[in-house]
């Protein structure tokens, strides 16, 4: 049995990833596609469009076999987190032969000599096995570059002259994750056509010209399969579209609560991605607050990123740690495998992970606690933690009935 996987976020799926699952498994020659999917936030600190379960379906209808959820502490992290934790999900599994990712240059040599760069030649590469706050990199010129706000990828042309797009730049950290752990699975890349995953041209490839389409309610079919576009109207105004704003209020009550109580304990700067600067800046602005959009805008400067203030107030809406990653997930390794989803004619595949896993797997949530140890618990009850803020949202938003992750039913189609 050969099995390939794909690490995505599917924010929504559209064509550009049902040409990543056809050609995946034209190219590897795999009976089944597995897909690593972010849960109901993704990487850049934002909510998905649409919650897993029916990003999960769209990607079971356009090529996957079956999905598994990446934890939303790895899935909402800086990228260097994200992949090792993705790489970590797969690896665990211990079936998977390949994996399969889009790429701008869609050179996989390439990206291979540039994962295994030394130190002394390449600094910026160094951080991707380092962490980007490790003494052993914190001397590097990248390192500098990055505190004052300048995004990785720029950061990285600037010191080592090279221009890399932001999937190039994730499959060069998918590699060294592969090579951090010593695994034997094989890369191959998909040359990008169009735009990149943050397009805004209106390309079919990219998901945010999908997300900015459906914000001005212009139509959008044409950018995505015929079966998601259905399955997006048949869950219109019950839970979606979900946008930042939808946790507007969410967000607030927990800024001020916490701001209220710093003196006494919890301070805003325990959670991840929350500098001492951000901080400071959450707490003199915090009288201005009028929705979540429009606070990211008053608490962003020229120092950070602004996918670092999303991040950053992300975690506190969803109570996330800077302990939980020093705790947790010093090791980058994924403690339990979690199945979304999965197609009835690819039981076979469910069944072979199920076997060769060196980690639980959790096809139903309530099972969890009989399975898990606590650390692996702590990681789970985050990920159901995320998806009941998410459905609260839609709950606000649409009047739809409240739904906890752990009455929801896997995904088969």
């Amino acid at each position: 049995m050969r099995i390939c996987a794909c690490i995505c976020e599917l924010n929504p799926f559209h064509n550009g990833h049902e040409y990543l699952f056809r050609e995946a498994r034209r190219l590897t020659g795999a009976d089944y596609i597995v897909a690593v999917m972010s849960g109901d936030f993704v990487q850049r600190g934002l909510p998905a469009i649409c919650d897993k379960y029916a990003r999960c379906k769209q990607a079971l209808m356009g090529g996957a076999d079956l999905v598994v959820e990446l934890p939303v502490m790895y899935a909402t992290a800086s990228a260097d987190y994200f992949a090792q934790g993705a790489i970590s999900a797969i690896n665990s599994m211990g079936c998977v032969n390949c994996i399969v990712f889009g790429s701008e240059c869609g050179d996989i040599n390439m990206l291979r000599s540039l994962a295994g760069l030394s130190e002394e030649g390449n600094p910026g590469l160094h951080i991707l096995s380092q962490g980007a706050d490790s003494a052993a990199s914190r001397n590097y010129k990248i390192t500098q570059l990055l505190r004052e706000g300048m995004s990785y990828a720029k950061a990285y042309a600037t010191v080592t002259g090279n221009e890399f797009a932001p999937n190039d730049m994730l499959a060069v950290r998918y590699i060294k994750s592969l090579d951090m752990i010593g695994s034997d699975i094989d890369t191959i890349c998909i040359k990008r056509t169009g735009g990149d995953y943050n397009d805004p041209s209106g390309n079919a490839y990219s998901a945010l010209a999908v997300r900015r389409k459906i914000e001005k309610k212009e139509d959008f079919a044409h950018l995505v399969p015929k079966y998601v576009y259905r399955n997006l109207q048949g869950i219109a105004n019950q839970s979606f579209p979900i946008d930042l704003n939808d946790f507007s209020i969410q967000l607030y009550t927990l800024l001020s609560k916490i701001i209220d109580e710093e003196d006494s304990g919890e301070a805003l700067s325990d959670y991840m991605d929350v500098s001492e600067n951000i901080a400071g800046r959450i707490r003199s602005n915090i009288g201005k607050y009028t929705g979540y959009e429009d606070f990211v805008s008053l608490v962003h400067s020229k120092e950070y990123t602004k996918s670092r203030v999303y991040r950053a107030l992300l975690h506190i809406l969803l109570g996330i740690r800077k302990s939980d990653y020093a705790d947790y997930l010093e090791d980058c390794e994924v403690p339990y495998i979690r199945i979304l989803g999965f197609r009835q004619s690819s039981t076979a595949v469910l069944t072979e992970i199920k076997e060769s896993c060196m980690v639980p797997v959790i096809s139903k949530a309530a099972d969890a606690a009989s399975i898990l140890d606590d650390e692996a618990l702590y990681y789970f009850d985050q990920d159901i933690r995320a998806a009941n803020v998410y459905d609260m949202a839609a709950v606000f938003k649409f009047g739809k009935t409240p739904a906890h992750d752990y009455t929801r039913e896997v995904v088969i189609i």
